[in-house]
């Protein structure tokens, strides 16, 4: 289903561009702001990633449309002697999105980002052995994926000062342990780990 007017200039009023503007101005208006919103700079921040989700479906969305229009624009123009009939044909067929399967890339990142979805709204209702389960076969699908190592990462710190907060301290140094060894060149997250091991040396 193409998406509807409505829709279309609320994906441009989030890249911050104007319609018709070409692939590259979409491309450098994306990674400004993806920047700006990744969740390896704003994972503490539940608002930064919901803006983070809306700006890759916004993304998405333009990137198919500016695609097609660019099918139609190098479907040669009709000539008087070619039937109109001819180009809707064209036309219709171009617009036809092939449904996507488990084996095709876009299934599994359509499948990905959904997942992050649920991942933060287990995170906000502070059910972190649902987010760390969630997120433990996420990475098991995905091992080589850096934003899933990320995203592994910050659940297992969470969850450890979760544990801290129950003093549970042992169990906190397993979780800020493994939240390192997924993501060791993070350095918000060793900043935020060593916060961690501080407090429980504080508590203890």
């Amino acid at each position: 289903m193409l998406a509807s007017t409505t829709n279309l200039d609320r994906c441009y009023q989030l890249l911050g561009i104007c319609r018709g503007a070409s692939i590259d101005e979409l491309k450098t208006a994306y990674r400004s702001l993806a920047r700006k919103l990744h969740p390896d700079i704003t994972w503490v921040d539940v608002e930064a990633h919901q803006r983070f989700i809306s700006l890759n479906q916004a993304y998405q969305t333009l990137l198919a449309g500016i695609d097609i229009s660019a099918e139609y624009r190098t479907t040669p123009a009709a000539t008087p002697q070619t039937p109109a009939r001819a180009t809707t044909t064209v036309r219709v067929a171009t617009t036809t999105t092939p449904a996507t399967t488990p084996t095709d890339p876009k299934y599994d990142d359509q499948l990905k980002w959904q997942l992050y979805h649920e991942l933060q709204s287990l995170l906000k209702q502070q059910q972190f052995l649902k987010a760390v389960a969630l997120i433990e076969g996420l990475a098991h699908h995905s091992p080589q994926d850096r934003q899933i190592c990320q995203w592994q990462g910050i659940i297992y710190a969470q969850y450890g000062n979760q544990l801290i907060h129950r003093r549970e301290f042992d169990k906190a140094r397993i979780y800020l342990k493994k939240a390192l060894k997924v993501d060791p060149h993070n350095r918000q997250l060793w900043q935020e780990v060593d916060r961690g091991f501080n407090r429980i040396t504080q508590l203890s």
